[in-house]
């Protein structure tokens, strides 16, 4: 309850940063996750983690050796992660999604096998979008995916321009209901 209370007034204070005005429910997390090969994946992105749904997760089924980058431009969020979420292998970096590359250029990392993103596409700008997405395309690996969830189906003509493969669900139960979009080369 906490968290839904803190999401909601970071949603109030600032919507077009914080999407989402409740934690995503464990249908959401669980349509995310089935669709990571934690068998392969060594390096996860996740952009905008929020509170850690995902996060959880994510560090719950990844492989000992793995390591999880949460990009969160949040301070609050942030700090919440790092008391609440304590593993080795996770990694909190307080930035902008646009600055994927120039992040992992930091960390010696050349690519990510997956890239999981909850972050607001159609609060931002055109050119926004364009710069995040470039980023991503630079950043995930050649059989990577790139997986994320979003309040509309709006986003697949746009998702087409970057990947070769875009594919669309939707998860009903989930406050508001959310699309995922699983995109790949």
């Amino acid at each position: 309850m906490k968290n839904t209370l803190l999401l909601f007034k970071n949603f109030l204070k600032n919507p077009k940063e914080v999407g989402a005005i409740v934690p995503s429910s464990s249908f959401l997390t669980n349509e995310i996750i089935k669709n990571i090969d934690f068998n392969t994946a060594k390096i996860i992105v996740e952009l905008g983690p929020g509170l850690g749904a995902f996060t959880k997760t994510i560090l719950k089924n990844a492989r000992h050796d793995a390591h999880i980058y949460c990009i969160e431009v949040n301070k609050e969020f942030c700090s919440i992660l790092r008391k609440e979420i304590p593993d080795k292998r996770l990694i909190i970096i307080n930035e902008e999604a646009k600055n994927l590359s120039k992040i992992l250029h930091k960390y010696k990392i050349k690519k990510a096998h997956c890239i999981v993103s909850g972050i607001p596409f159609l609060n931002f700008s055109d050119r926004q979008r364009k710069v995040v997405l470039n980023a991503i395309t630079k950043s995930l690996s050649k059989n990577g995916i790139f997986i994320l969830f979003q309040y509309t189906r709006d986003l697949a003509e746009l998702l087409t321009q970057y990947f070769k493969s875009v594919s669309r669900k939707i998860v009903p139960l989930n406050i508001p209901p959310a699309f995922v979009y699983l995109c790949k080369d």
